[in-house]
């Protein structure tokens, strides 16, 4: 039997190194938070292929003495607590005294440090072994070095992603450390190339730095207090809605934490007027006593223990909530009883039956996720033929416009043999550009046009890195644009189907797919094409000429696929002449 020996401390260094740090982004988060415990007021950040072989934090805080440069590496020491009545009363960011003991056993280190009006000192570590502490010339402060991360542990190594990847996780630590103190000036390079340089500012200016004027014009403040607690922050309107969780902030006296519950609380909030599938922008800081929550759960300290957590959901949701409540205001009521609406006077190009009964909505409604693509394609393999040849001559336009009614400046119907048919103008349009757009994608590509006034969008660093690895797949498409600076570019061409303003839009829904993907396979092809379609298509609402409303008809019929919308939804409600005579109970 093997005798029980006390590990050395080197050893254990390694071992709660796996807890504290397991890639170059959770570096960057322990020294930020030394920095900002320092009272920084400015904070630079260095970073060399993703962290893998660089990661630098330069501060100007209150900087560390020659005397407690030396224990600053030993595990478990601290200045941030000194007895037990402290950890229930923690408000600094660190307190355990084990990330930078973690960290340089791991890597080669070196701290230069300097208290105000003392002289600077140097200490180097290599693998958690001290190799010197001499006397140096530096500003007030500290400069923190972290060079070849996990060099001495191959198999931690192994499992870092491409700088890329961890490139992008940096970002995000970032970007929390950023919005959390908008008052500490930030400047980030990475790979010699400055991707953030934000000035002290307000956190609403702050968002602007980060994100672009578009968010700002976005934003909903959140001010409300209800005893002990005090939220506030900013939160985003629809136009700020994305398809993936990642621009979701949560703070806890400043801190950033991970709550999924908290989390739910504010996107019930916007349950109403959301889809399923979307994410709201929020940045939000929680203020309530340190005694009714415990940080000191885990060595990331990101979660947190409440006294009362559901206390917490409902003050967050009501803060939430009445911040939307000008939103939730202006959007329309809907009627659940058809008979209840005001009448409204028939237009001469409006059929008398232009409201159709709840059986025909309930099949245009059915949502994507619940729609078997394989079987619709079933059906329009067995139908189709039979279908379109009923329909009426479609190589003579002008003689058969006056079949087409547009319906409510929504639907299309018209008559066939068997009964009527009934398309939803935007889906079809959507159903024939996605089809122009696959193809043009893996062929010779779509016209563009110019625009008058080239548009400016900021992305973040890792949008911009995307970017630049789907380009050609954009290009294909008709869009036009160049480098304007950081992360930056200007767009100067757009699919010629394309209306000036939604560019934008379309460009970083893209990014998003990627992101999500990561990979430019064909279900990413279909994806772009899908997202071009959507936002390039005729819109529920918009009125169509006699000639458009036959031209959209001929061009659905000749897709492959004109059935159903690259989501999945349905294009065409066939309502049978015996469906009619059912319905007026003509037997």
């Amino acid at each position: 039997m093997n005798e029980i020996k006390k590990l050395e401390t080197l050893l254990i260094d390694k071992i709660a190194a796996g807890e504290v740090v397991d890639r170059p982004a959770s570096v960057l988060k322990e020294l930020l938070e030394n920095s900002i415990d320092a009272n920084s007021t400015e904070i630079k950040i260095i970073i060399k292929k993703g962290g893998h072989e660089l990661i630098q934090v330069i501060d100007n805080g209150h900087g560390i003495s020659k005397e407690s440069l030396r224990l600053a590496f030993t595990r478990h020491a601290t200045s941030k607590i000194t007895n037990l009545n402290d950890l229930e009363n923690i408000t600094s960011l660190g307190f355990r005294g084990e990330a930078l003991p973690s960290i340089a056993s791991v890597s080669r280190c070196s701290l230069k440090s300097s208290c105000k009006n003392n002289d600077g000192n140097e200490i180097k570590i290599e693998g958690g072994e001290v190799v010197s502490l001499e006397p140096i010339s530096c500003s007030d402060g500290s400069n923190l070095k972290i060079n070849h991360l996990f060099y001495n542990t191959p198999a931690r190594r192994k499992f870092l992603k491409k700088p890329e990847t961890e490139q992008a996780k940096i970002n995000k630590i970032t970007r929390i450390y950023m919005l959390s103190n908008p008052d500490i000036a930030f400047h980030v390079i990475s790979n010699d190339k400055t991707i953030y340089n934000n000035q002290s500012e307000t956190l609403i200016n702050r968002i602007k730095s980060i994100y672009g004027s578009n968010y700002k014009n976005n934003l909903i403040e959140v001010k409300h207090e209800k005893s002990p607690y005090k939220l506030s922050g900013f939160i985003g309107n629809l136009s700020l809605l994305k398809k993936r969780r990642d621009n979701q902030y949560l703070f806890l006296n400043g801190r950033y934490i991970q709550d999924r519950l908290l989390n739910s609380a504010v996107f019930a909030a916007y349950q109403s007027i959301i889809k399923r599938g979307e994410y709201p922008f929020f940045v939000l800081n929680i203020n309530m006593p340190v005694n009714l929550f415990d940080i000191n759960v885990h060595p990331a300290k990101m979660e947190v223990r409440f006294h009362n957590e559901w206390h917490v959901y409902h003050a967050l949701k009501t803060s939430v909530s009445i911040a939307l409540k000008e939103i939730i205001d202006v959007i329309p009521k809907f009627h659940n009883n058809p008979y209840d609406q005001p009448t409204q006077p028939i237009e001469l190009n409006e059929l008398p039956f232009a409201n159709q009964d709840n059986h025909i909505s309930q099949s245009h409604d059915i949502p994507p996720h619940r729609i078997n693509n394989n079987a619709i394609n079933d059906i329009a393999h067995n139908n189709f033929n039979d279908l379109i040849n009923e329909f009426p001559n479609t190589t003579n336009l002008e003689s058969t416009v006056d079949h087409v009614w547009q319906i409510h400046n929504k639907y299309l119907i018209t008559e066939i043999k068997s009964g009527l048919i009934i398309i939803d103008q935007h889906v079809a349009h959507e159903r024939i550009l996605f089809e122009e757009a696959k193809l043009a994608i893996e062929n010779k590509g779509l016209a563009s046009q110019s625009l008058l006034f080239p548009q400016t969008i900021k992305l973040q660093p890792e949008e911009y890195e995307t970017l630049t690895n789907i380009s050609h797949y954009l290009e294909k498409i008709g869009f036009k644009f160049r480098e304007f600076g950081e992360n930056t570019i200007i767009i100067e061409g757009i699919p010629s189907n394309l209306k000036w303003g939604n560019e934008s839009n379309i460009i970083k829904e893209i990014i998003d797919q990627y992101i999500s993907l990561k990979i430019t396979d064909n279900s990413f092809i279909e994806n772009i094409a899908a997202i071009y379609a959507c936002k390039s298509a005729i819109k529920a609402g918009e009125p169509l000429k006699p000639i458009e409303r036959r031209s959209l008809i001929d061009g659905l019929f000749a897709t492959k696929h004109p059935y159903y919308c690259p989501h999945g939804r349905p294009i065409i409600i066939n309502l049978s002449i015996e469906d009619l005579d059912e319905r007026f109970e003509r037997h």
